[in-house]
């Protein structure tokens, strides 16, 4: 009896002999009350950068400069990528000579049809004569006018063939290499702009109307055990047809020090109620037995108790404690404190035998 008794003292989970109600126990505790707490809800997501561009290729030509690598930071404008204009370039000597050609043409039409038209005005002209030139002048203008559309088409193909930076951000990818062929269509590079973070979650649909109000909201990122303010949350009004999901973004603070990729989970406050909390340190972890130590009438006593959420203040109790009970903040001291005593009570039995 004696060796059981002594191995459910190890366990810590029986009760101490009374002792005087008087008599002060050596360690800290705290009396259990109900406390004001928040009423949150969460949901696990994603961050990722409110701008982000893949840049792909709309002209044909080979790479010929990349001048930043994965993690650079670039400026909005900058040169990302930059393609073999060779060919370009002597298309535009021929189309900006054959402008030339036009132009002259367009002179002597426009010279020839002022002749014909004086000519006649003084009846010195025939009407078909008169045709003839209205009609050259309108072919010189139509060259002209075609001359001018093809060097606007490339100058147009020329600035494709350099690839800028469309925000301040951060080259996160690089899709080619230098030397390779780039065709229509190709992705180049990837940027992102880092200072301009939210965090993509999915909250289910039942959960929704509680979302709906002017309530605050929370960034949580365990990688930096920190949390955000949300600046501002977006509920997409699309919700998924497979899962009965919305996604909900919640803008980070400009500038903060998270990362797009991270794991992060939206808290969202939806007001207060009241209910007993335990701190954390006072919470007893063993296998699957969860509980406290119970200080009553300068008795100690293991108690198994239901925990719910954590909170700031430590865990709410959903049972197993009542308002105005004492606990320990120091498990070990306590139960330390319960074997004494319970050696203490074993002392004139064991003498006895």
């Amino acid at each position: 009896m004696h060796r059981l008794v002594i191995a459910l003292a190890g366990l810590g989970l029986i009760t101490a002999p009374a002792a005087p109600a008087e008599q002060a126990v050596r360690f800290e505790t705290t009396t259990v009350e109900p406390e004001a707490v928040d009423r949150i809800r969460t949901a696990p997501g994603t961050i990722e950068a409110r701008n982000r561009a893949r840049l792909s290729a709309e002209v044909s030509g080979t790479v010929q400069g990349l001048p930043f690598d994965v993690g650079d930071t670039v400026d909005s404008g900058a040169v990302l990528v930059r393609l073999d204009d060779a060919d370009l370039k002597a298309r535009m000597e021929v189309a900006q000579a054959s402008l030339a050609a036009a132009e002259a043409r367009l002179q002597e039409a426009r010279q020839s049809f002022q002749r014909t038209k004086n000519l006649y005005e003084q009846d010195s002209a025939s009407e078909q004569q008169m045709d003839q030139a209205t009609a050259a002048l309108d072919q010189a203008e139509a060259r002209r006018s075609q001359a001018q559309a093809e060097i606007r088409k490339l100058e147009i193909r020329l600035a494709k063939t350099t690839i800028r930076a469309p925000f301040d951000g951060v080259v996160v990818a690089k899709h080619i290499d230098s030397g390779e062929l780039a065709q229509p269509g190709t992705p180049l590079i990837s940027v992102l702009d880092s200072a301009r973070l939210r965090l993509m979650a999915r909250v289910q649909e039942s959960r929704i109307p509680d979302l709906m109000g002017d309530g605050p909201a929370t960034i949580h990122v365990p990688a930096l055990d920190r949390r955000f303010d949300a600046k501002r949350i977006t509920i997409v009004p699309q919700g998924d047809e497979q899962t009965h999901t919305f996604q909900v973004r919640l803008r980070l603070p400009q500038a903060a020090p998270a990362s797009a990729g991270m794991f992060g989970r939206a808290e969202f406050h939806l007001g207060t109620f009241q209910s007993l909390m335990v701190p954390e340190r006072a919470i007893v972890r063993r296998s699957e037995i969860t509980g406290v130590y119970v200080v009553a009438d300068g008795r100690v006593s293991f108690r198994l108790v239901e925990l719910g959420e954590a909170k700031p203040q430590g865990r709410e109790v959903l049972a197993g404690l009542e308002a105005g009970e004492r606990i320990a903040l120091e498990p070990e001291q306590a139960l330390r404190h319960l074997k004494e005593r319970q050696v203490a009570s074993q002392t004139p039995s064991e003498s006895a035998h």
